[in-house]
């Protein structure tokens, strides 16, 4: 019986957990739409020099972290996107 309490309590847990981080997204989502507008919107707002060296010295990686970081409101997705076109 208790086992069915834990196993029902973690089930509940992952299903709330789960629906406040598609939340969280969507919200980011439409700040991001606000703000940029597109990924082309947000793609002339960076200053690509400072994220081409980074991406020169230190690789892609550190190249994605530094345009997250500079523009805080921006996925992983869309960062390494901008990361992967830029010519380096």
């Amino acid at each position: 019986m208790s086992g069915d309490v834990v196993l029902y309590g973690g089930m509940v847990a992952v299903l709330v957990a789960g629906l406040l981080s598609r939340r969280g997204t969507r919200r980011r989502a439409r700040a991001f739409e606000e703000r940029y507008g597109s990924y082309e919107g947000f793609r002339r707002q960076v200053d690509a020099g400072p994220v081409r060296e980074v991406a020169r010295e230190r690789g892609k990686v550190a190249a994605v972290k530094e345009v997250r970081e500079r523009h805080p409101g921006v996925s992983l997705v869309m960062a390494k996107r901008y990361v992967d076109q830029l010519p380096v």
